[in-house]
């Protein structure tokens, strides 16, 4: 007589062994690009077979083999869960809780409940195995109820997993639920009758367990796409992404913002998710402004403790399936170095312009006022070579060729003003060290030059107006000092590159020079232009010191009109 004999109940268990095993399958192709694919192939796969041994256990004819078919089953529970919590472990990212002692104590603990159900018959796990209703129903032992207990451990343990990926990570949150929802039925029958609390037939109630879970696991891989790296992707480009990003509600709520936001407002999560963004951004109305009009693209400048700070405030709206607006995602863009970039280009821009135009006058002078000079100083030499000129005539032609002498020293002093070298030719303290040394080899003057090795690099039109203070302060001098020595230092103090330039000579009264001294207004002009302070010290015959403050961080289109008016 056969042991097995046809059932209705055959056909849903065999029909959920293929289900899930179909399932199991598809995982398994994905094993080797997929996280977590591995160990929840292996699950179902384990499911199947546990369906597969309660078709066997429901057609079979003897308690016998009815009872071999139930430890069958049984076995296959502790593998399955600790798959499953291995499979938790890797989806929420922390596998790295496996270590070798976690694994070697779940291995060890497998292995044992599977060796004492199938090589020990079940003797010390189960005290005693009864026919119930068609079925087999049995009784545990101490240490079958500790197996149960550590089936139930695992079941903790993977919903805790589950809830912490489900806080953590937004992105995860509908798979996870599905996932949860699906194996409710599980995680609460199983306490259930291992404990036979309430009599639940162990067969039924399995398959239908089981077939929850794989509806659950279908939708969640095929409809919300449970294995997809893009929502991962995306979540962690949010999150470590440079610029702010803020997600309004449709009653302009903050309901979400990543990291660089939260940075970018001095908050914590807590202290803006679900505010309001007029009052969260209160402290900034530009940037407050951008937000709440929602237009596609603007800019928006605000105060921050680094000081002041530009972005790009760009709006796009968010819509539901149906079209019907839900709030906006607004993206904002740190665009304050790039507009600090494209000051300096104006500036750099508007300082070679000026360079140009210094050449040019440069050019003329020695072309045109030069040469007219040198002409007329010839003209004068041959008048004065002519014998029947009288004392007076020759008196008025030497004065005459010394005022021309002079004049011809001043265009080539102004000459070589203005073809003073520029930024490109080196770094600052190089150009003020050949500007001293031409000025020394030029009218014997000492001139003594201490300066810091690291000065630090000024905006083109900064630098240039700093050269052009120095050398008007080095012209004063050689003018009016009547003085022996030059000393001329640089160094920084509290943001500001200092500059001194000092003299032994006669000096003067400030006060009284008044604004006669075209030299000293224009000196003042220039510094005023750069954001910069000039001091002048001076007494009579107590020698001058002029002391340049130039600002750092210079803002190189602050005076940029005052400025271009000043070099013309």
């Amino acid at each position: 007589m056969s042991a097995y004999r046809y059932d209705p109940l055959l056909w849903p268990t065999l029909g959920s062994a293929a289900f899930i095993g179909g399932i199991a399958l598809y995982l398994w192709r994905r094993r080797a690009t997929t996280k977590g694919a591995r160990p929840l192939a292996l699950v179902a796969l384990l499911l199947a077979l546990w369906c597969l041994g309660g078709a066997a256990e429901v057609a079979a004819t003897d308690i016998a083999t009815q009872r071999a078919w139930f430890l069958v089953r049984d076995t296959l529970t502790l593998p399955s869960v600790v798959l499953a919590f291995w499979f938790a472990l890797e989806y929420a990212g922390l596998e790295r809780a496996l270590t070798r002692p976690v694994v070697a104590v779940l291995a060890s603990v497998t292995a044992a409940h599977v060796g004492l159900d199938l090589l020990g018959g079940g003797a010390l796990t189960w005290s005693s195995v009864w026919w119930n209703g068609g079925q087999v129903q049995g009784t545990r032992t101490p240490l079958g109820l500790v197996f149960a207990g550590a089936v139930v451990l695992m079941f903790v343990l993977s919903t805790a997993v589950l809830l912490l990926l489900f806080v953590r990570s937004p992105a995860h949150r509908t798979p996870v639920a599905l996932i949860l929802v699906g194996q409710t039925a599980i995680r609460v029958l199983y306490p259930i009758g291992v404990f036979n609390i309430v009599y639940v037939p162990n067969i039924v109630s399995g398959v239908v367990g089981f077939d929850c879970v794989a509806v659950m696991y279908v939708v969640a891989l095929f409809r919300f796409r449970l294995f997809d790296l893009v929502p991962v992707a995306r979540e962690t480009i949010l999150a470590r992404m440079p610029d702010a990003l803020l997600v309004i509600d449709a009653v302009g709520r903050i309901a979400d913002a990543n990291e660089a936001a939260l940075r970018l407002l001095g908050r914590d999560r807590h202290r803006v998710v679900g505010l309001p963004a007029a009052a969260t951004l209160a402290a900034a109305p530009d940037l407050a402004r951008c937000v709440a009009q929602g237009e596609a693209s603007g800019e928006a400048s605000y105060q921050a403790e680094g000081g002041p700070r530009t972005c790009q405030v760009s709006s796009t709206p968010l819509t539901d399936w149906q079209g019907r607006p839900m709030g906006r995602l607004v993206l904002l863009h740190d665009i304050t170095a790039l507009r600090r970039i494209e000051a300096q280009l104006v500036d750099q821009e508007r300082a070679l312009a000026a360079a140009a135009e210094r050449g040019r006058l440069a050019r003329e002078l020695h072309d045109g006022l030069a040469q007219d000079l040198w002409l007329a100083k010839l003209k004068v030499t041959r008048l004065a070579a002519q014998p029947e000129l009288g004392p007076e005539a020759r008196a008025l032609t030497e004065e005459v060729t010394a005022a021309v002498d002079a004049g011809m020293a001043e265009a080539r002093e102004a000459v070589a003003t203005m073809r003073a070298p520029g930024a490109a030719d080196g770094s600052l303290r190089e150009l003020l060290a050949r500007s001293l040394e031409y000025f020394e080899d030029r009218f014997g003057l000492s001139v003594e030059f201490d300066c810091c090795a690291d000065l630090p690099a000024l905006p083109s039109r900064a630098e240039a107006e700093t050269l052009r203070i120095v050398g008007e302060a080095l012209t004063n001098v050689r003018r009016h000092a009547d003085a022996t020595v030059v000393r001329v230092r640089g160094s920084i103090d509290d943001g500001r590159l200092v500059l001194e330039v000092r003299d032994n000579g006669r000096g003067f009264d400030p006060g009284a020079a008044g604004d006669g001294r075209f030299g000293l207004a224009g000196m003042r002009e220039r510094a005023a232009q750069m954001g910069a302070e000039l001091e002048i010290e001076s007494a009579p015959q107590q020698g001058t010191r002029v002391r340049l403050r130039v600002p750092v961080a210079v803002a190189p289109a602050a005076a940029a009109p005052a400025a271009e008016a000043g070099t013309a």
